[in-house]
Order: structure tokens, then C-alpha cells, then sequence
């Protein structure tokens, strides 16, 4: 009889600790959609100030959705790309970064990681960062784009060559806009733009394609580019030295 009690109590205390179990489990799961619905009613209020160009107080809401939800790669995204747009690089570098550590196949959060280190010319982290947007999406143009910057800052121009036409393949468009969530460092003098715009010519001269290589020889001469004339000593542009559309950009 005694034991029986026994047994009586035990299943009781494990019953009660079973409920309880479940009442705090789902006391959590309450307070986890709760904490979830703030962060989205800030997120929205973000976007609303974002959308009106009101970027710092676009972060300022981001940031107050990421103490709500923590673990939102997207949300650390947008907070990077208003924090840029304010003009705190550093701070958008720091949420970008956030971003990627909670999602590393996030390739709109590595572009623009690899982006704001290129324009903080950071040219080595940016390179990485870039690489690895692009192993996951090959054609994202705006990558090409910040990796050809980031290969301009270090010099090496072949490289550059190479992605600033590949970006122009993907978006013939890509030097004049920007995606809605990407970011990339923006081609800032004339001198700088006359010589991409040269540089440019030649990657399309060298693949072949002649009347991107016109195009952007056009624009090199519109921007005063002062070694045009190299165009009848390189050998890449070879199969224009006789085409009078050449002629009629650069006199020989």
C-alpha cells in the first residue's frame, strides 16, 4: 500500500512538471512572436523613412528591429545600407558584417560588405568579401562592378578590365544605377572615369566585341581621356585600326 502511494505521488509531481514544461514553452513561443512583430513594425516604419530618403532615421529604426530580432540577416542588411547612406561607413561596415555571420550565402550582404570596404579602401577584405558574392551568384553585376573597383585600388588593372566588362554584360545600365539592396563604390572624378571608360573599351576590344569597344572609346574621348592616340599602338584594338567609326573618334 505504501509503495503504491509512492508511485501515486511520483506520476503526480511528474505530471505537474510536464505541464509546467509546456506552459513555460509556450510562454516563450508568445514572447518570441511578440518580440518578432515589434521588430517587423519597425522594420516597416524603416522602410517607409528609407523609401522618403530619411536614412538616419531609417537606421535608427532598423537598429531598434534588430534588438527584436536578432538573428535577421536581411534587417542587418538594411541597417547597413541606410547607415551608409547616412554617411557612417564604419557602422555599416559593422552591419553588413552582422548580416553575413548570421547568413554567409547572403550575396546581397557580401557584395555590400565588400563594397563599403572598397569604398573605406580596405581594397584586400573587399576583394574576399566580392569573391565570395560572386562564387554564389556569377552574375550579380554590381559585384563585377565593386570587384573592378577594389582591382583599380590595388593596381591591377587587366583584372579590372575583366569585371568591368563582365558587370557590363550582365547590365549594360550597371554604371548609371544601382540594384534597390546593393550598394557599390561609385566611379567619383572625371579623370577616374575617363580612364575606366578607356579601360572599358579594351576589355570589349579583347573579347571581341567592336562596337562596345566604339561605344566606350567614345566615352573616354566625351571625358577628355589624354592617351587616345594609344589606341593605334596597342595591339587590342587591332581590328579597328581600319574601321573609319575609329577614324572618326581618334584621328591616326
Amino acid at each position: 500500500m505504501r509503495t503504491l502511494i509512492l508511485m501515486m505521488a511520483t506520476a503526480s509531481l511528474l505530471a505537474g512538471a510536464a505541464t509546467n514544461s509546456w506552459a513555460s514553452s509556450a510562454a516563450d513561443q508568445s514572447k518570441t512572436a511578440a518580440a518578432r512583430q515589434v521588430a517587423k513594425n519597425y522594420e516597416f516604419k524603416g522602410d517607409v523613412a528609407r523609401a522618403r530618403d530619411e536614412n538616419g532615421s531609417a537606421a535608427a529604426w532598423y537598429a531598434a528591429a534588430t534588438r527584436y530580432d536578432k538573428n535577421n540577416a536581411a534587417l542587418f542588411n538594411k541597417l547597413g545600407i541606410a547607415q551608409l547612406k547616412s554617411g557612417d561607413m564604419n557602422a555599416a561596415r559593422k552591419a553588413f558584417g552582422d548580416a553575413v555571420k548570421r547568413d554567409p550565402t547572403y550575396v546581397d550582404a557580401l557584395n555590400n560588405l565588400g563594397a563599403v570596404n572598397c569604398l573605406q579602401r580596405r581594397y584586400k577584405p573587399a576583394v574576399k568579401y566580392l569573391k565570395q558574392a560572386l562564387a554564389l551568384d556569377e552574375t550579380r553585376a554590381s559585384a563585377h562592378l565593386n570587384l573592378a573597383e577594389a582591382w583599380m585600388g590595388q593596381k591591377q588593372l587587366e583584372r579590372a578590365m575583366t569585371e568591368y566588362a563582365r558587370a557590363l554584360e550582365l547590365d549594360a545600365d550597371i554604371l548609371s544605377s544601382a540594384d534597390q539592396e546593393g550598394v557599390f563604390a561609385q566611379i567619383s572624378t572625371p579623370e577616374q572615369r575617363a580612364l575606366i571608360s578607356f579601360l572599358i573599351a579594351k576589355a570589349y576590344a579583347k573579347r571581341g566585341n567592336l562596337e562596345g569597344a566604339l561605344d566606350y572609346l567614345q566615352r573616354a574621348k566625351d571625358a577628355h581621356y589624354r592617351q587616345m592616340a594609344s589606341v593605334y599602338t596597342d595591339p587590342v584594338f587591332a581590328a579597328l585600326w581600319k574601321d573609319p567609326r575609329l577614324t572618326a573618334i581618334v584621328k591616326p
